[in-house]
């Protein structure tokens, strides 16, 4: 015997409702496929030729672009470098140049002095008695071999300055040719070439560290390294040892 079934009223009779309903419309024929042509083969290809064309200018710009920024932060380090470079050697230039300068007026001038002496005494007189020709007496020092040759122009130039008798020429043990001393009652002068020299040579000592490269300085903010410390090996203090 079958078994009853409940009725549970889902079960429609009547018309089924407008939303309910299913829009059962044709299926179009399948659309034949489409045939390229050589044309558009052409075109396809040449319209990806452009577009990596163009994404290959664009990677080549960008790699150009990065290579010509590192080359000139590269020539900013080399220029950099080589104004210092250029900064040091201006600087041993300049201090070979007035080295030199100096060494050759040294030597002009002491074998200036060795051919002839007198020239740098009567320079020394003739500006003594341009102030001086008032003076009862003036004392003219100089090297012992230099009396003979200078006897007769110191006459001479007394004579030119009314001062004849007035010049004492009187020979100094020790003194170099060409240097002298010129003594009046409330002063004198000396002409000393070594003396010369050493105050020429300590000015143009104090150029030359003018204008010669210094030594690269350290920072001064860096902190100096710690002394090894002392105390690492120190023993325990003196005493009974725990347990003893």
């Amino acid at each position: 015997m079958k078994q009853a079934v409940k009725f549970t009223f889902d079960r429609q009779f009547g018309e089924a409702p407008a939303s309910a309903k299913r829009s059962v419309e044709p299926r179009p024929a399948d659309e034949a496929p489409r045939a390229y042509t050589e044309a558009d083969i052409a075109a396809a290809r040449a319209e990806g030729y452009a577009q990596g064309f163009a994404e290959g200018q664009k990677d080549t710009a960008a790699r150009a672009d990065e290579n010509i920024t590192a080359t000139l932060g590269k020539l900013t380090e080399n220029a950099a470098s080589i104004l210092s470079s250029l900064d040091a050697i201006s600087g041993d230039l300049k201090s070979d140049a007035v080295k030199l300068a100096h060494e050759t007026a040294k030597r002009l001038a002491s074998a200036s002095i060795g051919v002839r002496p007198e020239t740098e005494i009567e320079a020394v007189l003739q500006e003594c008695l341009s102030h001086l020709n008032r003076e009862p007496h003036i004392l003219l020092r100089i090297a012992p071999s230099m009396m003979d040759r200078m006897k007769e122009t110191v006459d001479r130039m007394a004579m030119e300055r009314g001062m004849s008798g007035r010049i004492i020429l009187l020979g100094e043990p020790g003194m170099e040719e060409g240097d002298c001393t010129v003594e009046w009652a409330d002063g004198g002068v000396t002409r000393d070439y070594d003396a010369m020299l050493a105050r020429i040579d300590t000015a143009i000592a104090r150029y030359i560290e003018t204008i010669a490269p210094k030594p690269a300085e350290t920072n001064a903010l860096e902190m100096p390294e710690p002394a090894a410390s002392t105390g690492e090996a120190q023993s325990a203090p003196h005493g009974d040892a725990p347990g003893a």
